[in-house]
């Protein structure tokens, strides 16, 4: 194949093989026992899934902004959130006992 033909075959591609990417999605789980309300995951979130509640720890207010891209997991010093990846169709799981997006056991 030539460089010629190689573009051709590219721009004769059906339109079905071009299908958009499903969003990714995330189901976020405070734990507030163990947050100690320093603030970050509020501050930094690329999508601001997050607000500071009356107590002083992270609050989720926009979970279907969630992203799953972990950012919040891997930085907050406490462990205190989880972020499980949510296919499309798929049903959300829960696990404890959810309160506005916080678990308290």
């Amino acid at each position: 194949m030539q460089a010629g033909e190689e573009s051709q075959a590219v721009e004769e591609a059906p339109p079905e093989t071009t299908k958009p990417r499903p969003k990714r999605r995330g189901k976020v789980t405070v734990f507030d026992n163990w947050c100690k309300g320093c603030g970050l995951c509020v501050a930094f979130c690329p999508r601001k899934v997050f607000e500071l509640g009356p107590e002083g720890h992270p609050v989720v207010v926009h979970e279907e902004r969630c992203t799953a891209c972990n950012w919040c997991v891997y930085h907050c010093p406490d462990f205190a959130i989880v972020v499980e990846l949510v296919e499309d169709g798929e049903q959300e799981r829960k696990t404890g006992q959810a309160v506005g997006g916080r678990v308290r056991r």
